[in-house]
């Protein structure tokens, strides 16, 4: 009994420790924000570091409210309306996914520029008057066409499941479909609207390429100007703690709003009556449903098409295949890492289910929450630190850590563990716990247990996790830019980079190669969310 209790705590041990490794940065920014008062971050409070707040909510409010017409919207019409085309849009309203929030950024620029394919068509019609796309407007709409898709997968999966219990029979008492709506599916959904929504809000903070190139400023390209533009790692980690205040004040709320209430039916016993709509209604909820299509997909696809067909003879080059393999390489490492995580701490709470173990998997997964500009300049700060002791008591030449792969990778586990363990966690509330009880009841040791019974059975689980944890790491720029080695490009700072320096069409074949290797998870999804 006491071999067993030494070797519980072991697990509940490394547990802990690889969470305050996690945890870290998070707290070093704390730390750094709290310190001496830099005259860079005074300038800067006086100057435009409120712009910077206000600019941020604005786009909070915003972004979430257009998020919200696209996704509850078109969740509702799916759902509800027997319309033509319906099945179609139900599959494709999900793709929007595969395009980043900042190559849509750049395409539109592209398109709607002052050499854009629009104001050139203006101008051969005798037009002389150009609008300047690069506003505060366009990124709000960019990022809710951007962002949408989750608020539609989640609503239109509480919808489908949680509504006909109550709809049908409402409906077979003559109730108006639009009471029902504000009366029974919209509370009913009101968890899954407003977890979506926390979503869409804290991917708004965390968004940087868009509102850089935009001319946007918000608390995350101050983080870059403080760190980079400035050289001042104070400044930078007390904007940074602005930001993770935000966050988890959205988090705070969506939690109180919740509260101890439950709106989840165990079943639907009968489908839902859809609405056969008028030939009217038919238009316009396609003519609805069309417009974060047509915009969010269909139009950036076509023409990262287009050119990278004009350019194609860019994948012949060293620099792309550098570049890909750069980008793989990293994001192989850091996937595997975070599965091998999770895949411990989601069997350590399973094996060992008590409170410390649910709040310490909560604190492990922080940094999903966090931008990814925050958690780089907190990984900054901690590998700066280790560097100079190993400089002042080792004589190391050199740097250790700081612009190596080592610290890229760590950033990317600190910021994606959530990923990963949320697939673990629900691969292992399907297995139950019996088979682990009767492995045990054998002699059998909580490692050959996990190896030999837990892991094969999860595996399905641990592979979809580490898709997906894979596709989020290609796609991640703040982070990125900031921990990469020195000239380690990837897909993703290359799009920038390009985009940048107004290459935007050179950039579009890197940007394809983002949307093609994003598919896979968008059917993992969709298989998730039928």
């Amino acid at each position: 009994m006491k071999k067993l209790i030494n070797f519980s705590s072991n697990w509940i041990n490394l547990s802990t420790f690889i969470t305050l490794i996690l945890v870290a940065p998070i707290i070093l920014i704390v730390i750094n924000a709290l310190g001496t008062q830099s005259d860079t971050l005074v300038h800067l409070k006086e100057t435009v570091l409120n712009d910077y707040i206000i600019n941020t909510i604005i786009l909070l409010i915003a972004v979430s409210l257009l998020a919200l017409i696209f996704g509850v919207g078109s969740a509702y019409f799916v759902t509800f309306y027997d319309f033509k085309f319906s099945k179609f849009f139900g599959i494709v309203l999900v793709l929007p996914f595969l395009v980043p929030s900042y190559i849509l950024g750049f395409i539109y620029s592209d398109i709607f520029g002052f050499y854009g394919v629009v104001h050139l068509f203006f101008m051969d019609m005798g037009g002389k008057h150009y609008f300047d796309i690069l506003n505060m407007n366009s990124v709000i709409v960019i990022l809710s066409l951007a962002l949408y898709p989750y608020i539609y997968l989640i609503v239109k999966s509480s919808f489908s499941k949680n509504s006909s219990f109550l709809l049908n029979p409402a409906l077979s008492l003559g109730a108006n479909r639009l009471k029902i709506f504000y009366r029974v599916i919209l509370p009913l959904s009101r968890p899954a609207i407003i977890g979506a929504l926390s979503l869409v809000m804290m991917e708004t903070i965390s968004e940087y390429g868009l509102v850089k190139y935009y001319g946007v400023d918000t608390l995350s390209t101050a983080v870059f100007t403080a760190w980079f533009g400035l050289n001042d790692p104070n400044s930078a980690a007390y904007i940074s703690t602005i930001a993770m205040v935000m966050v988890f004040t959205i988090l705070i709320v969506e939690k109180l709003n919740r509260g101890n209430a439950k709106y989840k039916i165990e079943s639907a016993p009968t489908p839902i009556k859809k609405i056969k709509p008028t030939k009217i209604g038919q238009i316009s909820i396609i003519g609805f449903l069309s417009i974060p299509f047509i915009l969010g997909f269909l139009i950036p696809i076509l023409w990262v098409l287009f050119y990278s067909f004009e350019h194609y003879a860019l994948i012949l080059q060293n620099e792309f295949i550098t570049t890909v393999l750069n980008s793989f390489i990293a994001a192989f490492i850091s996937s595997t890492i975070i599965m091998s995580i999770a895949v411990l701490l989601g069997y350590s709470a399973r094996v060992f289910d008590n409170s410390y173990m649910k709040y310490l998997l909560k604190v492990a997964t922080l940094g999903y929450s966090i931008p990814g500009a925050v958690i780089a300049v907190g990984i900054i700060i901690l590998s700066t630190s280790i560097d100079n002791y190993f400089i002042e008591h080792f004589k190391i030449d050199g740097l250790v850590l700081g612009g190596t792969l080592i610290i890229l990778c760590f950033g990317y586990t600190a910021r994606f563990l959530a990923v990963g363990l949320n697939s673990v966690e629900s691969s292992f509330e399907k297995i139950g716990f019996g088979v682990n009880k009767a492995s045990r009841s054998l002699n059998k040791s909580l490692f050959q247990t996990l190896m030999k019974i837990d892991l094969p059975l999860i595996k399905s689980g641990v592979v979809a996790g580490f898709i997906l944890v894979f596709i989020d790491i290609l796609k991640e720029l703040p982070a990125t830019l900031i921990l990469r080695p020195f000239n380690y490009d990837t897909l993703a700072t290359k799009t920038y980079e390009l985009a940048s320096i107004e290459m935007v069409q050179e950039s579009s074949i890197y940007a394809l190669s983002i949307v093609v290797v994003s598919i896979i998870p968008i059917i993992f999804i969709l298989r998730n969310y039928k």
